[in-house]
């Protein structure tokens, strides 16, 4: 029971929690209402669509295994509490788990996409657990690489999540236009509204990407001792805490530019309950969050600041219930 509890400490099963709820909120919260208006009903189905949402979170959990197995000695400095490999868990261990839980990870990916004819998709579980190896081996301890990693690893959870959806949608509805003799144009808006929900998952995937990118500059803010005494190149460190706030606030600044663009859209549209909870949930802790970065100092500072970017994450996938419910 004790190695289970460890074992679930080592993946960061809470984590893995917002990645499977991030997959079924663009599942059920934006393309299902949408496709619910087009009277049509979601073509992948749960079974296969379940074990797409499972490859990704074993692959994210093997990824979490084998950064803790190189990061040992870090941790040590970093967050000594938080340590399970060499403490509860032997490094061997942890090395044997990283290999069954990617192997069953891919080989999942790998079925659902020779089953929707689709083989080359299993392509985003293989480069991502390329991807995570080398980030723990090498690319962490590189400026800015190692963060631009990361980012685009956390975009691809919602986009894999559509893009499946998407593709099994786009086959269904051209062999219905062969086989029923669909009309040109019905076909053609058929294949726009696929297009528009695309840019959906798209938006979702960038709004991802911007804050992993901001909250692991702030991490690497946080850990920089540490990161010292292994001789890392982050950004704090080659070009010092205040360069890598003042990066982090353009980045949050550009977010803010594109979420006012957002809801200018949003009230253009009349469309209020989700102008005010961009503004009130994410647009204001934003602010909050850029003001509190450029007074931050010590260690618990960028702790915190950090953490509140976890929450609006979270806060940007339950907007998917607004959108499901209106």
């Amino acid at each position: 029971m004790k190695f289970i509890f460890h074992f679930l400490r080592l993946i960061r099963f809470p984590n893995l929690a917002i990645i499977a709820l991030t997959q079924y909120a663009i599942r059920f919260g934006i393309i299902y209402p949408f496709l619910q208006q087009a009277d049509l009903d979601l073509f992948l189905s749960e079974s296969l669509f379940g074990m797409i949402v499972a490859a990704t979170v074993l692959i994210a959990a093997s990824g979490y295994i084998i950064n803790d197995y190189f990061d040992v000695k870090l941790d040590h400095v970093n967050k000594p509490k938080q340590m399970v490999i060499g403490k509860s868990i032997s490094r061997r261990q942890a090395m044997f788990l990283h290999t069954i839980v990617n192997a069953v990870g891919i080989g999942l990916a790998a079925y659902v996409a020779v089953k929707i004819e689709h083989p080359m998709l299993v392509l985003f579980q293989l480069v991502s657990a390329g991807l995570l190896w080398f980030y723990s081996v090498s690319f962490k301890k590189q400026i800015l690489i190692g963060n631009v990693i990361i980012a685009a690893l956390t975009a691809l959870v919602p986009f894999t999540a559509g893009y499946y959806e998407i593709a099994v949608m786009y086959d269904h509805l051209s062999v219905d236009a062969t086989v029923k003799s669909i009309e040109a144009d019905s076909l053609r808006s058929l294949l726009f509204s696929i297009q528009y929900l695309l840019y959906w998952v798209i938006g979702y995937s960038a709004f991802a990407s911007l804050l992993t990118l901001i909250r692991e500059i702030i991490k690497d803010c946080e850990d920089i001792e540490g990161d010292k005494a292994f001789e890392c190149k982050t950004l704090p460190i080659v070009h010092g805490i205040p360069a890598a706030k003042k990066v982090a606030s353009y980045l949050i600044a550009f977010l803010l530019i594109l979420i006012t663009f957002l809801e200018f859209m949003q009230a253009n549209s009349g469309d209020w309950i989700s102008f005010g909870y961009f503004l009130i949930l994410i647009s204001l802790p934003l602010i909050w969050v850029m003001i509190k970065l450029r007074k931050a100092k010590e260690k618990k500072h960028f702790f915190v600041i950090s953490q509140v970017i976890k929450v609006l994450m979270l806060i940007g996938i339950l907007y998917t219930g607004l959108i499901y419910l209106f």
